[in-house]
C-alpha cells in the first residue's frame, strides 16, 4: 500500500492484497471452486469484480508462498482446500485506517446487504489477528458493531413492509418501555442507525435508536390507519447571501430580506428541528410556529441556567 505525505491514498489501495485476505477467509470457510471464488469477489462490496482464472490462481499461490497448505480435493470438482496456514493475519493501523476511510465514504449509500457483507469480512479479520489494538480498530469500524443483527434484520424487513410493531426499548433512564409502533424505514442519523417511525402511542412521528431496541415483541399485519403531518417551522438565518447557503432537501427559500433569509423546512418531529435550529447558533430567529417559538427560547433559558448554577 503506497503512503504519500499527506497519509495513505485510498486509491493506491492494495486490492490484491484485499482479494487474497478474502480469498483467505472462503478457504477457511470450505473448499472453493474458482468460479465460486469469483462469484464471491464480485458480490464483495471491497472487490465488486471478477478476474481471470489466472488471477485467482496467483492469488492462491500467494497464500501458498505465505505458508498456507493448499491442494485441490479431487480433479473431478476441482475445489481448493486450505488445508494448514501458519498465522495470525498481521495487518497495520495505516492499512485499518485505509479500511476505515472507504467504508465512510460509502456506508450511507451502499444497500443493508452490503453493509452485513462488510461486517462479516471485519468479523474474520478480528477472529484472525491476534493483536489486541488491532481487533480494536477493526471493530470500530462497523456502524453495526454493537447493534442485535437479529433485530436489526428484522426491523428492516418491517419497515419495508409498512407493519405495526411494539418493541421493548431501553430508554435513557436505564428503564425497559414498551412502543407501539409504524414502521417506516431504517437508518442512519449523525452516524447512529434509527429506526424512523410513526409512534402510535404519542400520535407523532418519532426515531429510535437501533441499538437501544431490546426486542420486538408484537407484530400486526394489519397496521392501524394513521396518517401524521411531518412537523412544520419557519425561521430566519441572519446576515447570509443566499448564493452561500445551501438549501438542504427539507427547506424551502421564501423571502429574502436584506441580508437575511426567510426559511420554510419540516421534519419528522419537533425534536430533530429544535437539533436542526441550534445548529445555526446566534444567526436564526425561529418565527413559526408560535409554541415552537418560545419552547426554543425555554430550552435556551435552561441551559443558560443550569451553567449559571456552577458558579
Amino acid at each position: 500500500m503506497e503512503e504519500t505525505e499527506k497519509g495513505i491514498d485510498i486509491l493506491q489501495l492494495n486490492l490484491t492484497g484485499i482479494r487474497v485476505i478474502v480469498l483467505f477467509s472462503l478457504l477457511l470457510d470450505s473448499p472453493k471452486t474458482v468460479e465460486e471464488i469469483n462469484n464471491q469477489y464480485e458480490n464483495n462490496p471491497l472487490i465488486r469484480q471478477k478476474v481471470s482464472d489466472d488471477t485467482i490462481r496467483n492469488d492462491i499461490n500467494s497464500l501458498r508462498s505465505a505458508g498456507c497448505t493448499i491442494s485441490r480435493t479431487t480433479k473431478s470438482n476441482n475445489r481448493y482446500a486450505l488445508l494448514e496456514h501458519p498465522f495470525e493475519l498481521k495487518l497495520n493501523i495505516s492499512e485499518i485506517k485505509a479500511l476505515k476511510k472507504i467504508y465512510n465514504k460509502i456506508y450511507t449509500t451502499i444497500s443493508f446487504s452490503e453493509l452485513f457483507a462488510f461486517e462479516e469480512f471485519f468479523q474474520n479479520l478480528v477472529l484472525y489477528t491476534k493483536d489486541e489494538e488491532i481487533k480494536e480498530e477493526i471493530i470500530g469500524i462497523s456502524k453495526l458493531s454493537g447493534i442485535n443483527k437479529t433485530i436489526l434484520k428484522d426491523l428492516i424487513k418491517y419497515s419495508e413492509s409498512k407493519n405495526q410493531i411494539k418493541i421493548s426499548y431501553l430508554s435513557q433512564n436505564g428503564q425497559i418501555k414498551e412502543h407501539n409502533l409504524l414502521a417506516e424505514r431504517v437508518g442512519f442519523r449523525h452516524d447512529k442507525l434509527y429506526l424512523f417511525c410513526v409512534d402510535l402511542d404519542f400520535n407523532k412521528n418519532a426515531f429510535y435508536h437501533v441499538s437501544k431496541i431490546t426486542n420486538i415483541l408484537e407484530i400486526k399485519l394489519k397496521s392501524e390507519q394513521k396518517i401524521f403531518q411531518k412537523f412544520k417551522s419557519k425561521y430566519k438565518i441572519l446576515n447570509v447571501n443566499q448564493e452561500n447557503y445551501a438549501l438542504s432537501e427539507n427547506e424551502k427559500l421564501v423571502e429574502i430580506s436584506g441580508n437575511d433569509l426567510i426559511i420554510e423546512a419540516e421534519t419528522e418531529n419537533d425534536f430533530i428541528m429544535m437539533q436542526n435550529i441550534f445548529g445555526f447558533g446566534r444567526n436564526c430567529e425561529v418565527l413559526e410556529p408560535i409554541d415552537f417559538r418560545k419552547k426554543i427560547i425555554t430550552t435556551i433559558t435552561d441551559i443558560i441556567r443550569m451553567y449559571n448554577n456552577e458558579n
